[in-house]
């Protein structure tokens, strides 16, 4: 298994840290743009002050266009974007977004060769009066009025997840969910009967699962937050991988990383098939003898996986390594601090996410969505590494796909999507609370604002056992 290891987190690293570069490359030049049309209705377009101001935007835009042929920023549903990455915005850059809404623009390009002189009389128009652009024809023929040809524009964008691509992407996603559920109850019931893994079939569900979360991350990740108690033992490995394929992607990792964090996650606890079913399924804690036995799984995981023709490397060095956490507290135990790869990690910190949200072995009652994520923020730097952690939680958010939360309006609602701000998700408005709003409701992202602050804030979570809501009619 010392072969694996030769991979580094240094990739992914690299990878998140290059993104969050970019994001706050592109904050910055947003925060300029905003300064330089407040600075148009204070100052004439002679002043040194709006001049100085012009000429900030303009070296922003040209670092933008250094590495591309355009630049180019989107308004979508109250969140800002930057080519396909979420900016983060203050109250100054929401009165902006609102003031081009009003306009009907939903999307802003600069080109190579954008000029000073551009850029102020752009700023100038914008604080024009939205009837104004009504009688120039619109606001792209009040730019080519006005001499701007390295600025185009693009119309609002009205966003409706309930149509389109969208709504049969979360239906895709939920059917995918249960055909990997049913293969690694296949996988289970060969080594049971000694009978060889279908490979062919795995690596088929790991490839469908990869594609699927690249194309619709959130409907994915959705599905985790339906707990199967049924069927817990298939399930936990389905959204073990899930999460570990979603945050590989997050991070950048290249698709056949992506691929082994699959197949990783799949198999990651393929160890407790040889372990004795009544510990294995025990809802209750597990006594110090029962919990001396759980801790075999990794080796038995290894070595099961060790006689399986076609199976990856990676899957079994994830499945001895996957709760060795540096600390006493891990297992197995070796010799010497452990140095565990890349993938290892991301399992276990996808599969430490599920077991807690599950409640079973480790937890005695099920914890919600937000405040498994504060534990895992609480073991940063002790069981996980901090980089991955800070990574999964921007991912997943504060609230997660599937969180129910109740507002500050007095309205209750459904987490449907992760937005920028890791406080303000999209949510879906519940009145009826028997699934309907699905296809009839309000979906809402709570960046959304009027007069510069939110219309909707999160107050706190509602547990949907206690308050008899099935949040599985809403995602599956």
């Amino acid at each position: 298994m010392a072969d694996a290891r030769r991979d580094s987190p240094g990739e992914a690293t690299q990878s998140f840290y290059a993104k969050q570069q970019l994001i706050n490359a592109a904050r910055t030049t947003f925060q300029h743009l905003a300064a330089l049309i407040k600075n148009a209705t204070l100052y004439p377009e002679s002043h040194p002050t709006l001049l100085a101001s012009s000429e900030k935007f303009v070296v922003m835009v040209r670092e933008l266009l250094a590495e591309r042929r355009e630049a180019s920023f989107y308004l979508v549903g109250g969140e800002l974007f930057f080519e396909t990455h979420s900016v983060p915005v203050d109250q100054s850059q929401s009165l902006l977004m609102e003031q081009f809404l009003a306009r009907e623009i939903g999307g802003i390009t600069f080109k190579p060769g954008l000029t000073q002189q551009e850029t102020i009389a752009f700023a100038v128009l914008m604080n024009k009066d939205p009837a104004f652009f009504v009688n120039a024809g619109g606001t792209a023929a009040a730019l080519e009025q006005a001499g701007i040809s390295h600025i185009e524009i693009h119309r609002a964008i009205i966003v409706d997840k309930k149509t389109g691509s969208a709504l049969k992407n979360e239906k895709k996603a939920s059917t995918d969910f249960m055909s990997a559920v049913d293969t690694v109850k296949d996988m289970i019931q060969s080594v049971h009967l000694d009978k060889a893994i279908n490979m062919r079939r795995m690596n088929t569900t790991v490839q469908s699962m990869v594609d699927d979360i690249l194309e619709n991350r959130d409907a994915f990740l959705g599905l985790t937050s339906i707990k199967m108690y049924d069927e817990y033992t298939f399930a936990h490995s389905v959204n073990t991988a899930i999460l570990a394929i979603s945050l590989g992607t997050f991070l950048s990792l290249n698709k056949n990383q992506v691929a082994m964090l699959g197949m990783a996650g799949l198999l990651h606890d393929i160890g407790k098939v040889s372990l004795p079913h009544e510990i294995v399924n025990k809802p209750a804690k597990l006594t110090d003898e029962e919990w001396a036995v759980m801790q075999r799984h990794p080796v038995e995981g290894a070595l099961t996986l060790s006689d399986v023709p076609g199976v990856t490397k990676m899957a079994m060095v994830s499945a001895f390594e996957h709760h060795q956490h540096g600390t006493n507290r891990g297992y197995p135990q070796i010799e010497g601090e452990p140095h565990r790869h890349l993938i290892s990690q991301i399992v276990s910190l996808a599969d430490a996410y599920e077991a807690i949200t599950a409640a079973r072995v480790y937890y005695r009652s099920r914890t919600s969505p937000d405040q498994a994520i504060r534990i895992l923020l609480k073991n940063r730097g002790v069981l996980f590494d901090p980089i991955l952690v800070k990574a999964f939680v921007n991912m997943i958010g504060l609230f997660p796909v599937g969180t129910l939360v109740k507002m500050d309006t007095g309205e209750v609602g459904l987490v449907s999507h992760q937005t920028r701000d890791l406080l303000r998700p999209r949510v879906l408005l519940l009145s009826r609370f028997d699934g309907s709003e699905r296809e009839t409701g309000a979906d809402v992202s709570l960046l959304e604002t009027a007069g510069g602050k939110p219309v909707r804030s999160i107050i706190g979570t509602i547990d949907p056992n206690t308050a008899n809501i099935n949040i599985k009619q809403y995602l599956d």
